[in-house]
């Protein structure tokens, strides 16, 4: 009984290290796809409809629910033709501009629908320190890759950076994979030799039980016989 409720923690530890060895893969395997599947700079990384990005710039820096400043990692939502129609003056939206060679995620300040095109604006301009900020170029509206959702972890957009250098992607996404499943493999071959030293351990007490059950056999067949032997000799002296 007390050997059970020792064992029972273990085998708790053991299901729950499994588990977030399998999670972790498959994070680190999702998060490898998206990467993998952006062929082009004007491409997002994305998993399910929603963008990751890496704020380079305070140009959105400020006090708003929806501000977000250089360094933070954005979560955005990718657009199709028709969520682009329900665009509106305020989202903050993600389209890769021209004039930079880069993406840029301002908030919107106009919609021309008759036109076809959006006009941008940064929150906050870094240089003067304050918000006097011009307008960005007039964007298509079919340029428009996505829109942010107002979710963000601060701080993480400069490790997201490294995580796509090729030193980084080795170090981070490859190595931890690889250390996985060396781990995995090693608790693999201890629980395969656990079993296989429990599965001899019981045919030798099954073996030592039917030992035990042909030797006390013999002993009762050699009982019988001297006894048979006894009686017959007893009935000669009769």
């Amino acid at each position: 009984m007390d050997q059970n409720n020792q064992s029972l923690p273990k085998k708790i530890t053991k299901i729950v290290l499994n588990v977030l060895f399998y999670v972790a893969i498959v994070i680190l395997l999702v998060f490898s796809i998206a990467n993998m599947k952006v062929k082009r700079d004007d491409n997002i990384a994305n998993i399910f409809g929603t963008g990751i990005l890496s704020v380079q710039s305070n140009s959105m820096y400020g006090e708003l629910d929806d501000s977000f400043k250089k360094g933070d990692m954005l979560f955005v939502k990718m657009l199709d033709e028709e969520s682009k129609k329900d665009l509106e003056v305020g989202d903050i939206v993600t389209y890769f501009d021209l004039t930079i060679y880069a993406f840029n995620t301002h908030r919107i300040v106009e919609i021309n629908e008759e036109e076809g095109y959006l006009i941008t604006q940064a929150d906050y301009n870094y240089v003067s320190e304050n918000n006097n900020t011009e307008p960005d170029q007039p964007v298509n509206i079919e340029d428009v890759l996505a829109v942010y959702s107002g979710h963000k972890i601060s701080g993480f957009g400069t490790k997201l950076d490294y995580l796509q250098t090729s030193a980084g992607f080795a170090l981070f996404i490859i190595l931890p994979v690889i250390m996985l499943l060396i781990v995995e493999g090693v608790i693999l071959t201890r629980t395969i030799m656990t079993a296989n030293k429990e599965k001899l351990a019981l045919e030798y007490e099954q073996n030592k039980e039917n030992a035990i059950k042909d030797l006390e056999a013999e002993k009762e067949r050699m009982r019988k016989e001297i006894l048979e032997e006894l009686k017959k000799e007893k009935n000669k002296e009769a």
